[in-house]
């Protein structure tokens, strides 16, 4: 999902300004930034009458968080973010298909971060084939 964004003509820089599984805080770090985080999600999606380890989709969930100094800035790359997750259907991203990724709800604000910088969030439904690779 970090390539997903980040090649995504939104402003989104792995590793520069987007995160993965936890957002840096504190003086000094990037103001304007989006981390990822993966969610508990729902069951997978198994094959008729197979056995362990016959599933054939996985349904996990993603957490989506914004900040930045000021609060219309935080909620714009939020919206740029969920125009480009919600709703995008069959799509291969680094050898997985991702079959459907739909917002849960709308972007909402999260309050403050530790440098007062307001945050807004959105959490994602993902429904994608099994990958072999825990890397995705």
């Amino acid at each position: 999902m970090g390539d997903w964004l980040s090649t995504g003509s939104i402003g989104l820089t792995t590793g520069e300004n987007l995160y993965l599984g936890a957002l840096p805080d504190g003086a000094g770090t990037v103001d304007t930034a989006a981390c990822l985080y993966e969610t508990g999600g729902f069951f997978p999606v198994h094959a008729m009458a197979a056995g362990p380890g016959s599933a054939l989709l996985e349904r996990p969930r993603m957490q989506v968080v914004t900040r930045a100094k000021r609060s219309q800035t935080a909620r714009q790359l939020m919206h740029n973010i969920f125009q480009r997750l919600d709703g995008l259907s069959d799509t291969t991203i680094n050898g997985t298909r991702y079959l459907l990724i739909s917002a849960v709800s709308s972007p909402a604000q999260m309050g403050l971060d530790g440098s007062t910088r307001p945050r807004f969030v959105c959490n994602f439904d993902i429904v994608k084939k099994l990958h072999t690779s825990t890397s995705t």
